[in-house]
């Protein structure tokens, strides 16, 4: 087991329990928020890889991933933040707690495969498929050899994610088919 595996399962993990401790309100909400920011990344991805290409000199497919990177995340933190913000006080009665934890727990454990899924499938195209670990860097290349030697990586990229993404491919945009492709 080598270090993405473990920063892997760590952030399963954390999602899991984010799920039975946050409950099914939360974690529908950032749920949603996901599924939002990918819409969003998807719409705004090309002129700011665009950006990057005519800013740095990049190539055009890194700064497409850089740009879908960025957009997906910032919008992800945004909207989690409002959505949280605004359902504060929203909770379940008592009675119904132990099945909000329940559910709670499945939504976390979904929303860790689609992340972990997400982040792996960027991880493999940009360090293996596009080349990254052979740049200049030792700390390219050691993430690089990681990447290319995780167990973890590839399962969720290769199994679990295509299998998430078959079920919500018919409410994705089609650009979004970048982030769930791995090369």
């Amino acid at each position: 087991m080598n270090f993405i595996d473990l920063v892997l399962i760590l952030l399963f993990i954390g999602a899991i329990a984010a799920g039975f401790f946050q409950g099914m309100i939360r974690l529908l909400i950032v749920i949603v928020s996901l599924y939002l920011a990918i819409v969003l990344a998807s719409l705004y991805y090309a002129p700011l890889g665009e950006f990057f290409v005519r800013s740095f000199g990049t190539e055009r497919f890194v700064g497409q991933y850089i740009g879908f990177t960025i957009v997906l995340m910032l919008a992800f933190m945004f909207l989690t933040a409002a959505g949280i913000y605004t359902f504060r006080y929203a909770q379940l009665p008592g009675s119904l707690e132990y099945v909000d934890r329940m559910v709670g727990t499945l939504l976390g454990m979904l929303f860790g495969i689609i992340l972990i899924g997400i982040l792996s499938t960027l991880m493999w195209n940009l360090m293996i498929a596009r080349g990254g670990q052979d740049i200049g860097l030792p700390i390219f290349s050691m993430l690089g050899n990681s990447i290319a030697n995780s167990f973890v990586l590839r399962y969720f990229a290769t199994v679990l994610l295509p299998l998430t993404y078959s079920y919500i491919d018919p409410i994705l945009p089609e650009a979004a088919n970048l982030l769930f492709i791995v090369r």
